[in-house]
């Protein structure tokens, strides 16, 4: 996992030090030591100094080079870092017992970290999760510690000791840290299904399905989207294009997650078939059943008579969805809203199958009239909500109408 917050990863070795000093048999019966992220010269009081001064990046874990000039896709991109800690005892004092003390810690310390190179979401110090102390439990992070073999006349350096004497230190590496990138606020479209099919010459074959939604926006606009594949109301047009949609008999398939068989759609939805294109009006039936809001597969199988028998010709299927119509909205007052339009209800749609929210907030299924922030199914054909009362008064919402997990096309309400 990656992350921003470098201080998780000083706070999981301060805790697992500090936890694993305090079970030495060397320094029991004394308390657990303080460890601090503080340079060792600004330590308050005697303990341990464990000091995050340097970070450099991974070179095996670079970014490769954005696609083109000026692209921002290397922001999306975990970017992977080396911190380089440095561990140094503090005496309470600079007399010899206090000197002794502070260097057994530093023993004790080093020892704590040669035993536990690397910590993850398992490490835990007599029963306590590390990573759990700060937070990053389940994270699935790991962070190996290494420690930097650092010559005694270059450690000099790290200090600039001039006439002060020289701090006992030691020095190490973490990695691998991953640098949180910018989240993806936008995706390429649902994959619904994948396929492999071989279409003999002759037959059937489906390339894509759309359908057109035409909704008002506020302030009276008219607009109209494309969905593809295919999110159609009932009522609106499910249009199919590809190849050899033509024969004596051309039938529209259609099949749902509990079909045995695929359903044909019956006159009610108005097939009209040429050889590249076929459309088809949803409606509520098909094949004599109830047809439910969902996703479906669509399919179109054609018939020629050969040697005196009909033979018929299936295509590949192509997914769609189905969703309920909103024909009407009427305003009651109040914040009382009348939806028309369905399929809402059914004996074989589940209450919790029915989803209402406005804006943000999802409406409660009311079992009567509905209050503040509820809805109730009135019918079928008909839903009534009564907006929540913390929404601003004078904005237009989006409601949004779910069955099945098919969602309604865009509706728009003035809150009162």
């Amino acid at each position: 996992m990656s992350l921003l917050d470098l201080s998780l990863v000083t706070r999981s070795f301060t805790e697992l030090v500090a936890r694993t000093v305090e079970l030495s048999p060397a320094w029991q019966p004394r308390a657990r030591p303080t460890v601090s992220p503080l340079p060792p010269d600004q330590m308050p009081a005697a303990g341990l100094s464990f000091y995050l001064y340097h970070v450099t990046e991974v070179p095996q874990h670079k970014n490769p080079a954005p696609a083109a000039v000026g692209s921002d896709a290397i922001r999306y991109t975990p970017m992977a870092i080396e911190l380089h800690f440095q561990m140094s005892p503090v005496a309470a004092g600079l007399t010899a017992p206090e000197m002794h003390e502070a260097q057994l810690l530093f023993g004790c310390a080093l020892k704590a970290l040669h035993d536990a190179p690397e910590i993850n979401d398992d490490t835990a110090v007599n029963g306590t999760n590390v990573f759990d102390l700060v937070g990053l439990g389940g994270a699935d992070n790991r962070f190996r510690l290494q420690k930097v073999p650092v010559m005694p006349n270059d450690a000099v350096s790290y200090w600039t000791a001039g006439s002060s004497s020289m701090r006992l230190s030691a020095y190490y590496s973490a990695a691998v840290v991953y640098l949180d990138p910018d989240a993806i606020a936008a995706r390429s479209g649902r994959v619904l299904t994948y396929s492999v099919s071989a279409f003999p010459s002759g037959s059937p074959f489906i390339s894509s399905s759309e359908a057109q939604s035409t909704f008002v926006l506020p302030g009276g606009q008219s607009q109209t989207i494309t969905t593809s594949p295919a999110v159609v109301p009932f009522g609106g047009e499910l249009v199919l294009t590809g190849a050899n949609f033509s024969g004596e008999r051309v039938d529209l398939l259609l099949r749902g997650n509990g079909d045995e068989a695929p359903r044909i759609a019956d006159l009610g939805w108005a097939v009209v078939a040429q050889p590249t294109r076929l459309t088809a009006r949803i409606s509520r039936t098909i094949d004599g059943q109830v047809l439910l809001p969902g996703v479906y597969t669509a399919s179109v199988r054609t018939g020629r008579t050969l040697s005196g028998r009909m033979i018929f010709s299936r295509s590949n299927a192509t997914p769609i969805q189905i969703t309920p119509a909103v024909d009407l909205v009427g305003d009651l007052g109040g914040g009382l809203f009348r939806i028309d339009g369905g399929l809402f209800a059914d004996p074989a749609i589940a209450p919790d199958d029915v989803e209402v929210y406005a804006a943000a907030e999802q409406l409660t299924l009311a079992g009567g009239a509905p209050a503040a922030g509820e809805f109730e199914v009135v019918s079928a054909d008909r839903i009534e909500l009564r907006l929540p009362a913390s929404l601003p008064s004078g904005v237009d919402i989006p409601l949004r109408i779910l069955v099945n997990a098919a969602e309604t096309p865009p509706v728009f309400v003035r809150v009162p």
